[in-house]
């Protein structure tokens, strides 16, 4: 029986529980959206990217590179990715850099 870190040799149970991994779809086969947002927000503009896929710690790493690369803020609000400002052209600039096929939807 497990208790903590310890694990006995023949214990067939794992201690540590991987999170699934949720791309299962190839990076360039994923439909992602880039979208430019501003009702219920002040009258700010943001930019927001859906259909990712990833597991939160893979949001919140790619959230990361964009607001190191563009200099703005951000936030993951359940399936989608929220920049702050108009940045359509450089969100999909950076995501073709790292294997996506995005698209722009609205206007």
């Amino acid at each position: 029986m497990p208790k903590g870190n310890w694990v006995e040799f023949n214990d067939p149970t794992p201690t540590h529980q991987q999170e699934p991994n949720a791309s299962t779809k190839t990076k360039a086969k994923k439909e992602i959206r880039i979208k430019r947002v501003r009702n219920n927000k002040g009258g700010k503009t943001i930019t927001v990217i859906s259909g990712l896929d990833l597991t939160h710690k893979e949001y919140l790493k790619l959230l990361k590179q964009f607001k190191t690369r563009l200099g703005t803020g951000g936030t993951v609000k359940g399936n989608s990715i929220e920049i702050q400002g108009d940045q359509i052209k450089a969100v999909m600039d950076l995501l073709r850099m790292e294997g996506y096929r995005p698209k722009q939807s609205g206007s």
